[in-house]
């Protein structure tokens, strides 16, 4: 693969058994990709997404334990015979448990890690990894307006996608000249997935603020990522804000 994409691409997507991870991966299967799909303890929303998509291969993976991050992608790529675009959809959207939106004097240290190491080090390292083998592609990580606008937000994961923002131009550039191109979506409030975190109150102001008056779809953001990861043959470096008009 040089300068685009197959209709058939091999593509790796992280958080696969998540509201937002199932809509991309059902995205990507729409557009004939062939799928290595990663979940944490939705073990039966992966099975039965994988049911849905022919020839996809499934793993368990704790983005905590980065040794298991090369592992996992060693065993998917060689499934899938290669890797042409890897897809970051993982997410937790909060340091507590059970999960709630983090005030700052409700953050703790553990959770704190916890969460840096699911939305940042496991980006981190899971680009380090692929970027040894891949021969051109796509790297797309999925952050959150939270990152890119000032808007009412958890600490922590503001925090987060902010770094994946961060990384996201400097992988760019170390990487585009192998014809790698690393992008982010930052998502807004959706109607589902991590977002039911949000309070109403906050999501009353978020609608009340946005152009188009609404929350938005998983299925609007995966389509956004799909075409990055599956088609993309010249945007880099970019973050992608996928809001409403906020």
């Amino acid at each position: 693969m040089t300068a685009s994409l197959s209709t058939s691409a091999r593509v790796i997507v992280f958080g696969a058994s998540g509201t937002l991870g199932r809509a991309i991966a059902r995205a990507l299967g729409a557009r004939g990709a062939r799928l290595g799909l990663t979940y944490h303890r939705e073990e039966a929303a992966a099975t039965a997404l994988a049911a849905e998509l022919p020839g996809a291969a499934v793993r368990r993976l704790d983005l905590t334990i980065t040794a298991d991050i090369a592992r996992v992608l060693d065993e998917l790529g060689a499934e899938l015979g290669g890797v042409d675009a890897f897809v970051h959809a993982a997410g937790i959207g909060s340091t507590q448990s059970p999960p709630a939106y983090d005030r700052l004097g409700q953050t703790e240290e553990p959770g704190w890690d916890r969460l840096m190491a699911v939305h940042v080090r496991s980006a981190f390292f899971a680009a380090q990894h692929l970027a040894a083998t891949m021969k051109g592609g796509n790297i797309v990580f999925v952050g959150s307006m939270n990152g890119v606008k000032s808007a009412p937000a958890p600490v922590p994961y503001a925090t987060a996608t902010g770094a994946l923002r961060a990384m996201t131009t400097a992988l760019a550039k170390e990487l585009g000249p192998r014809d790698i191109r690393v992008t982010m979506v930052a998502a807004g409030i959706l109607e589902a997935g991590l977002s039911s975190l949000v309070p109403a109150e906050l999501q009353a102001e978020y609608k009340k603020h946005s152009a188009l008056k609404r929350l938005g779809r998983a299925e609007e953001v995966a389509e956004l990522v799909a075409w990055l990861a599956a088609e993309n043959t010249y945007v880099t470096g970019r973050t992608i804000a996928l809001d409403g008009g906020l």
